[in-house]
């Protein structure tokens, strides 16, 4: 992400929560992290490499995610309580960041499932939409969500986003093409 001067606070804390993009060395971590949700998440996921549920895999994820949100690509902020920055608790990731006349990009977000239905998702992901439009000059964040995901859509309208209509066969799930809810928030306190 792009943000004045060319650097990106890698860690962010607002409320209990701290929120931070990981160097590799946090493999082990987000690899508990993805198998204890696999079932959680896979279900809306895109079909994910054979090796995606091994450390080395993860490893090289983490750093190029890294690198790619030192240079203003992207960026997933792995969310932790701060009294336990051990424990993964969620990720929020802003990525297809585009600049010049969009001004915009997209979103994602997950929550360990142990930790769903506690505002957690709400608060986190409201957070970090404030933090990335009052730091990075986007204009506009988009969500693509698939219609049956009831809890995701509810927590896209709770923290703003509207409804725009459906993005024909989006999305390659479940060895079909599939379509997604497009969802878009726009930062009108933005001066321009």
């Amino acid at each position: 992400m792009y943000i004045k001067g060319n650097s990106l606070n890698l860690q962010y804390e607002f409320g209990e929560y701290l929120a931070k993009v990981l160097p590799a060395y946090y493999c082990e971590q987000v690899l508990v992290f993805y198998q204890e949700n696999q079932l959680h998440f896979d279900i809306w996921e895109a079909k994910r490499d054979k090796n995606f549920y091994t450390k080395h895999y993860q490893r090289n994820l983490l750093e190029v995610e890294y690198n790619a949100a030192v240079k203003g690509k992207m960026v997933r902020y792995y969310i932790f309580y701060k009294n336990n920055p051990n424990q993964i608790i969620g990720c929020v990731n802003f990525h297809e960041i585009k600049r010049g006349a969009f001004c915009s990009c997209q979103i994602g977000y997950k929550i360990h499932h142990k930790f769903c239905n506690q505002g957690i998702g709400k608060e986190t992901v409201s957070k970090l939409i404030d933090y990335i439009f009052a730091q990075s000059g986007l204009h506009r964040i988009e969500a693509l969500i698939h219609p049956e995901n009831a809890p995701s859509i509810a927590l896209a309208e709770k923290v703003g986003f509207e409804r725009e209509g459906i993005a024909k066969g989006a999305v390659m799930l479940c060895g079909q093409w599939q379509d997604m809810y497009r969802y878009g928030l726009v930062n009108n306190d933005k001066e321009i």
